[in-house]
């Protein structure tokens, strides 16, 4: 049985948004489905109600969305929806270290990236950090100088205040 759209409707209930959710552990084809949806270019209620749905499945249940990392990495190519990406990349950090790692030069780019946009709101900043400590990669130079403009120019002090504490870390990391 396929993931019923039509259950992604605006006014939807938190609770009943949650029994979707859990509900997607007992129905593994559903996480394909939700990932169709999400990626469906034009954005809307259904697409950000999908990447939800599948982010609370991810946390209720890491296995429902282990080894769909490439899968949910092209969803998020594929939305042009700021809220649908943040919940897939968000239901992304929930995938195994394993499969994270093996993904590392495409989420240390995409991470990179999303700390350098100052287009994007803070907490995509965060993500993007997220993304970067989870590409198992070594944090080098490139993402302290991108840290240390964005917290030069940071929208908030809190910002500026994590990226100072990200820059800290790199640093002794490096010693």
């Amino acid at each position: 049985m396929s993931f019923p759209e039509s259950w992604l409707r605006t006014g939807l209930p938190a609770e009943e948004a949650k029994e979707l959710a859990r509900e997607t552990a007992h129905h593994p084809d559903w996480v394909l489905d939700l990932l169709r949806i999400s990626g469906q270019p034009r954005g809307g209620t259904a697409p950000r109600k999908a990447a939800w749905v599948l982010r609370h499945a991810g946390l209720y249940d890491k296995s429902v969305v282990a080894g769909h990392g490439v899968a949910i990495l092209r969803a998020v190519d594929q939305s042009q929806d700021a809220s649908v990406h943040r919940e897939l990349l968000k239901t992304l950090l929930e995938l195994p270290r394993e499969e994270l790692k093996a993904m590392g030069e495409a989420l240390h780019d995409l991470g990179l990236g999303l700390c350098a946009d100052t287009t994007l709101p803070v907490a995509m900043v965060h993500v993007g950090v997220q993304l970067l400590h989870a590409s198992g990669l070594q944090l080098g130079e490139e993402v302290a100088d991108v840290w240390r403009e964005r917290g030069a120019h940071a929208e908030t002090a809190p910002l500026a205040r994590f990226l100072a504490k990200q820059l800290t870390g790199i640093q002794k990391r490096q010693r």
